[in-house]
C-alpha cells in the first residue's frame, strides 16, 4: 500500500472516529457535515473525497470490520452440520471489541446498518437460494435470531463472554428455541 492510500485510510478512520464521538453527545439526525469535519479534524474536501453522505461512513465502518477475519464464515449455515464455532466466536469477539460503537448505533435507532451487516454476511455464507424456495425463510429466521441475540447482548451490557455467546447462539440455532 502506497503512502497516498495509507493517508486516505487514516483520514477515513478520523472521520469514523469523529462520527462516533459526536454520537455520544448528539443524535444522528442532528449531526451536520460541519460538525463532523470539526470533530474529525479533517478538511471538508477530505470528507467529500471519501464520502458522499454521513450514512456512507457507517457503511464503510461495517465493511472495514469485516476485513482480515481469521475465520471467514464458509458453507451454508442452514445445511452444514459441522460446528462453526471458530467463525461464530470470532464474530462475537469482533462485535464485543466494537461494543461501545455498535451500542451507540443501536441506541440512536441505527440498527438497520448492523442488521444489514449481519444479513449480508449470513446470506453470503449461505450462497444463492432460489427465489421460490421456502428455505429462504429459514435463512431469515437465522438472521433475525442472530441479530436479536447480538442486540440484546450489547444493550444489556455484554456481560457474557464472546465464547459463551457463540456457544449459546449455535446451540439455539441447531436445537431450536422451542425444543
Amino acid at each position: 500500500m502506497n503512502h497516498s492510500q495509507q493517508e486516505n485510510l487514516r483520514v477515513k478512520d478520523q472521520i469514523v472516529n469523529g462520527l462516533f464521538s459526536l454520537l455520544k453527545v448528539k443524535s444522528f439526525s442532528s449531526i451536520k457535515i460541519t460538525d463532523l469535519i470539526q470533530s474529525a479534524k479533517v478538511a471538508r474536501a477530505s470528507y467529500y473525497r471519501n464520502f458522499d453522505k454521513i450514512e456512507d461512513i457507517l457503511i464503510y465502518y461495517f465493511q472495514d470490520l469485516q476485513r482480515d477475519r481469521r475465520y471467514p464464515l464458509q458453507g451454508n449455515p442452514l445445511q452444514d452440520k459441522q460446528d462453526d464455532l471458530p467463525g461464530v466466536q470470532e464474530s462475537f469477539e469482533l462485535i464485543y471489541a466494537e461494543r461501545e460503537r455498535i451500542t451507540l448505533l443501536l441506541e440512536n435507532g441505527l440498527s438497520d446498518y448492523f442488521y444489514q451487516l449481519l444479513s449480508d454476511r449470513i446470506i453470503s455464507a449461505a450462497g444463492d437460494m432460489p427465489a421460490n424456495s421456502t428455505e429462504r425463510y429459514r435463512l431469515y429466521v437465522v438472521i433475525g435470531t442472530v441479530f436479536s441475540i447480538l442486540s440484546e447482548w450489547l444493550l444489556s451490557g455484554a456481560k457474557e463472554s464472546p465464547d459463551e455467546m457463540a456457544k449459546v447462539t449455535l446451540y439455539y440455532l441447531k436445537n431450536g428455541v422451542l425444543a
